[in-house]
């Protein structure tokens, strides 16, 4: 009976933490005002799948509400240098949450849906599909400022599709002034051969 009552006592100090811990994390008073997810952006990708050579554009869009949550989607289209050229369409939709760490730094978790088409051209005209696969794409990390110009994310990402297993991606922000605009460079990569760098242009409009 007493090893019973600990047990229930230690089960319910945890359960207060996760709660406390959770509370905390959607707590609007605790945000950090000056990082803005309302925001459309362009990239220029240049990387590599499979250990072949790919380039191609991606587009980013985020929109946050009730001060704590934030949607967020992409579409990334790219040519891969296998023979004959390949080309690969990547979309994803996700939810958001975000809390505070420090007063300049944000911690996110997003849990996206993400389709993954890849085709090629056919023997005697039009394309087939080399890959088509679609599932849950997983990201928890960090986001914050230095300053009042720079701002900078570290992100770990599970995909359970196509291999790609664990990843990340990491860089950084470099606001234009007081304009809306912001240039941004970041590297990105899973363990399953795919990896590439990010360079494009930010529009926020909050």
């Amino acid at each position: 009976m007493y090893g019973r009552s600990v047990f229930a006592g230690y089960f319910l100090r945890v359960g207060r933490a996760f709660l406390w811990g959770f509370a905390m994390l959607l707590s609007p008073v605790l945000m950090a005002a000056d990082l803005s997810y309302r925001y459309i952006e362009i990239n220029g990708v240049f990387g590599e799948s499979g250990g072949e050579d790919s380039t191609g554009l991606g587009f980013e869009a985020s929109y946050d509400f009730a001060d704590v949550f934030y949607v967020t989607a992409g579409l990334r289209q790219t040519d891969v240098d296998t023979e004959p050229e390949s080309d690969g369409e990547f979309y994803r939709l996700g939810l958001g949450v975000r809390g505070v760490m420090t007063d300049r730094m944000d911690v996110l978790f997003v849990a996206h849906y993400a389709r993954l088409d890849v085709s090629a051209p056919a023997t005697g005209g039009g394309t087939h599909n080399i890959l088509d696969e679609t599932g849950a794409l997983v990201d928890l990390g960090i986001r914050g400022q230095i300053g009042t110009a720079l701002e900078y994310s570290l992100l770990a990402s599970f995909a359970d599709w196509a291999d790609r297993g664990w990843g990340y991606r990491a860089g950084g922000r470099y606001q234009l002034g007081e304009s809306p605009y912001s240039l941004g460079l970041h590297y990105a990569g899973f363990e399953n051969d795919w990896d590439q760098f990010e360079l494009g242009v930010r529009y926020q409009f909050d």
